[in-house]
């Protein structure tokens, strides 16, 4: 299946289907949006500000598949990859480009929204519960892999999966890894390992709530096993 690099106009399309994708899904949906069901139009609130977020950072390569019908262009998937490491900060604006204002009005903008139209399907406390939690699995990405490309948000609309569309858009960044000889990474959704797995990843590294006091563990969050891919030959 086709995919190409997402546009500006794409990003009402992608707030969507991450919604829908990742609706009943265990941290997006039972943790941190545990009224969905009631206000399921809410739920789309919070993929504005993640998915912007992600947009405005200069380090995040955006990757969409489509299918056309009628002339058109329909959006049903987005892979977003995420250049860490010393290389991800050469992919940063310079210092005086006015762009770099960008990530942080975003953040801002997120807040207020978040302040002044509160999502009804949402569970404020655990809004920053990936945030509190990295500390306790950051050493994944320490030494020899600190330098990778990190699939940072994979998403197939329901109605659209099973078509080898996730696999096209993991696909790219294994791909441009291999090129720069660097590792693969990726935070893997319950029962999601395996295909990863068949996708190129090499081992399960450890699970994101790892760790005494990590708050996915307090929550009890399924999923988030961490996987890693060596550069092609290197293993």
């Amino acid at each position: 299946m086709p995919i190409r690099p997402a546009t500006r106009s794409d990003l009402s399309h992608i707030f969507t289907l991450c919604s829908a994708a990742f609706f009943d899904e265990d941290l997006f949906g039972r943790v941190l949006h545990p009224h969905r069901q009631q206000y399921p139009e809410d739920v789309v609130l919070f993929w504005h500000g993640f998915v912007r977020d992600l947009w405005f950072n200069q380090r995040c390569r955006f990757w969409v598949s489509y299918e056309k019908g009628d002339g058109e262009e329909k959006v049903v998937g987005v892979g977003v990859w995420k250049r860490q490491g010393e290389g991800g900060k050469g992919m940063d604006l310079v210092s005086w480009d006015i762009r770099r204002i960008l990530p942080p009005l975003s953040s801002l903008y997120t807040a207020l929204t978040h302040y002044l139209h509160p999502s009804r399907a949402l569970a404020p406390q655990h809004l920053s519960i990936l945030t509190r939690s990295y500390p306790f699995i950051a050493h994944h990405w320490d030494g020899p892999r600190s330098e990778d490309w990190h699939l940072a948000l994979l998403a197939v609309h329901p109605d659209h999966q099973g078509r080898g569309l996730g696999r096209e858009l993991v696909a790219w960044g294994i791909e441009q890894a291999d090129k720069e000889r660097l590792q693969a990474s990726v935070l893997s959704s319950e029962g999601k390992e395996e295909f990863y797995l068949k996708c190129g990843f090499d081992e399960v590294v450890g699970n994101a709530a790892d760790g005494e006091g990590n708050p996915l563990a307090v929550e009890k969050v399924k999923g988030g096993s961490i996987l890693f891919r060596w550069p092609r030959g290197e293993k």
